[in-house]
């Protein structure tokens, strides 16, 4: 209900502004409780409403916003599909529910990443009052190779737009939040943000504080607050909308602006490998978004940034802070001085980590932040992105060790949800006794609780997969179906979360993980017990395990990790005991393949083919480079490159060295085969001119 002063303020305004006044009109008319603030602080004169503010959908009105539902919003008038490629001279909030699959071009967001001009687009959006909202579709979901999902396929990590968890409608509340909160800042602070083009990095300050993810004032440095993509249900628009309201102009936060001063260079053919005129690997050159591809062989890579252009509307000292938001700290240095306005970076190459989500991301974050003292700003983003299907190792002393160019896919293949029924299966399955392979091997593994451990919660479970089986058939009894099936998804969920058993600290899952890696870590595994495996191919419900096994052992044998003997044995070149950590990781792939195609193929669900990279970022190599250095300087010498069962020396400029490491170098030209796969040959240098005598 009304209040009188407010009815009064209400009336006052409407006359004031005439019938034909937008300002007359709500902000807007939904029906929730953000909205009887914003209406109510609108009418006293407090918010400064929708009016200066214009809505563009791109998708052919596909996933529009209810535009009734907000009055004062001015609506773009046109027909435009797609990620947008104008600027708009108006400030505007805007969707675009568009995307292709994750081996097309992939959601929109992806394909303005993927270009260096795509990226500048987008922060010049950031720095012009504009803000779109986009589904990420398929390109970061739990997931890999395309069973259940690719994990993680955005290269960069940006603040110049938002993209929402899911696909299409997913956007709406961002829009609706993003909306409310545009309107509830003061008059005179909304009226500064957009003079000074500031509406749209203080937008993302606010949401990004304001996720229910952000628990505590220092979650706001963490991947929490800034992950590249947003789940809509973490949205807390009735926070967003009371800090806005609380910002006066002398409460603005800051705008970080960046730009690299020095950079380690990388060159083609050197430090890597790629067709004459490969995607850029310098990703995004702008003030408020840096990204890098890692696809250099070097130990690390070096980066001196500047801070000395960053915007700060409040008379007050600037406190910068650099933090990492994805990523193994233990691998990115930074380095910066108290009051100055550089910082330097030195970060190595990291193996896939898995989100906290369950995603698995091949991306580093660093976060630039600056506060004023009454506010703290939106990130500025530094990403570097490894490329998935690409390992590299370390010596002890830091150096690269040796580089892998077509790896395995890391997933085991286990469900991506935690109420998939499949578990139950697992369940039973890790549970059994028997006395083949698969169950001498979880003899050794699991302890007898956790083995009766896991029967048990199979067990409990067992009722509702039976009175499922019942009835799920049955039209007459969809909605009972459909009611058990949830059942069993939540006590599939509880169970995997439990202790396996009352004298273990592992739980349900864990113990699973425990079996997989165990076996998976095992690296002479097909080496002992060669015949009784490939009986079990042969036997597997899969049609391709035989198939499949054999790919990958004929991929590590051109890499001259396994040497199959005239007696058809298989055994590893080097002895087990100086296998080297690139040689243990190629063996770990093909455990990974028995796994789910021979020892557990009715409950694992994985892809054999290599580890998923879009092609418009490298093109595929089948070969593994093992570096050389000085036993006495330590300098790098060159590589040995082992492919098609052979090994070519270079040296450390890239050359090829055919006689050796001794002898003459020449070199290489880089080019694509019948295949689709990488290559090399030879490039001797023209003879040189000789004058002819007359």
């Amino acid at each position: 209900m009304l209040t009188p002063s407010t009815a009064c303020l209400r009336l006052l305004a409407f006359l004031t502004l005439g019938l034909a006044g937008v300002a007359a009109q709500p902000v807007t008319t939904r029906t929730d409780k953000v909205v009887g603030l914003l209406n109510d602080w609108f009418a006293e004169g407090a918010a400064a409403g929708l009016q200066a503010i214009t809505y563009e959908n791109r998708d052919g009105q596909h996933s529009p916003l209810n535009t009734a539902q907000y009055p004062q919003l001015q609506v773009f008038k046109g027909d435009e599909k797609g990620a947008a490629t104008h600027l708009r001279s108006q400030p505007t909030l805007g969707n675009c529910s568009m995307a292709s699959g994750a081996t097309q071009m992939g959601c929109l967001p992806r394909i303005y990443m993927m270009d260096p001009g795509g990226n500048l687009f987008l922060a010049k959006q950031y720095l012009s009052n504009n803000l779109f909202i986009y589904p990420e579709h398929q390109d970061y979901d739990i997931g890999a190779n395309g069973v259940g999902g690719y994990g993680d396929l955005l290269p960069v990590n940006t603040p110049c737009l938002l993209i929402s968890q899911g696909s299409s409608f997913t956007d709406q509340p961002f829009l609706k939040a993003l909306l409310s909160t545009t309107a509830a800042f003061p008059p005179d602070t909304q009226k500064l943000l957009i003079e000074k083009r500031l509406l749209i990095p203080t937008l993302q300050s606010i949401f990004r504080r304001s996720n229910l993810m952000v628990q505590a004032s220092e979650d706001y440095f963490t991947g929490k607050a800034h992950p590249p993509v947003f789940d809509g249900t973490q949205i807390d628009e009735e926070k967003m909308v009371r800090t806005a309201h609380e910002m006066t102009p002398k409460k603005i936060p800051p705008l970080v602006l960046l730009r690299v001063i020095e950079e380690s260079t990388i060159e083609p053919g050197k430090n890597f490998f790629e067709l004459a005129s490969p995607h850029p690997w310098k990703l995004s050159d702008t003030p408020v978004s840096i990204a890098r591809i890692l696809r250099g062989n070097e130990a690390e890579h070096g980066m001196l940034i500047g801070f000395d252009k960053t915007v700060n509307l409040v008379k007050a000292p600037l406190q910068m802070r650099a933090a990492v938001l994805q990523g193994d700290p233990r691998f990115v240095h930074i380095e910066s001085e108290p009051g100055g306005d550089v910082m330097r970076l030195r970060i190595r190459w990291q193996p896939p980590l898995i989100t906290a989500t369950g995603i698995r991301s091949h991306r580093i974050d660093i976060g630039i932040f600056a506060d004023n003292g009454s506010s703290i700003s939106a990130p500025a983003i530094i990403s570097f992105y490894m490329l998935p299907n690409e390992m590299h190792f370390y010596d002890e002393k830091g150096r690269v060790s040796e580089i892998h160019y077509q790896t395995h896919n890391p997933d085991f293949g286990l469900p991506a949800t935690e109420t998939d029924p499949r578990w139950a299966k697992i369940l039973l399955a890790f549970s059994m006794k028997d006395t083949n392979l698969r169950g001498r091997l979880l003899d050794q593994i699991l302890t007898p609780d956790e083995r009766s451990g896991l029967q048990q919660h199979y067990l409990a479970i067992k009722p509702l997969l039976d009175a499922f089986t019942a009835i799920e058939n049955a039209d007459k009894r969809k909605d009972e179906a459909a009611s058990l099936r949830a059942k069993i998804g939540e006590a599939i969920s509880s169970a995997l979360k439990k202790k396996v058993a009352e004298k273990s600290e592992l739980t349900v899952r864990a113990t699973i993980d425990k079996v997989l890696n165990a076996i998976a870590s095992f690296h002479p595994f097909y080496l002992g017990s060669q015949r009784e495996l490939d009986a079990l191919a042969a036997a597997s419900p899969k049609s391709t395990a035989v198939a499949e096994v054999r790919a990958e052992l004929h991929r590590l044998i051109m890499q001259g990790v396994l040497v199959e003997q005239a007696s058809g044995q298989i055994d590893t070149m080097s002895p087990p005991e100086k296998l080297s950590l690139g040689e243990k990781y190629m063996l770990r792939g093909l455990n990974l393949t028995l796994l789910s195609q021979v020892l557990f193929p009715d409950v694992l669900d994985r892809s054999t083919a290599p580890a998923y990279v879009s092609p418009r970022l490298t093109t595929p190599k089948q070969w593994r480079d093992v570096y050389r250095y000085d036993s006495a300087s330590g300098a790098l010498q060159g590589w040995i490159r082992y492919a098609d069962a052979r090994i070519a020396n270079f040296d450390a400029e890239g050359r090829l060295l055919p006689d050796g490491p001794q002898g003459k170098s020449i070199p290489v030209l880089y080019l694509m085969n019948e295949k689709g796969m990488l290559t090399w040959r030879p490039q001797p240098e023209p003879a040189p001119v000789t004058s002819s005598s007359k």
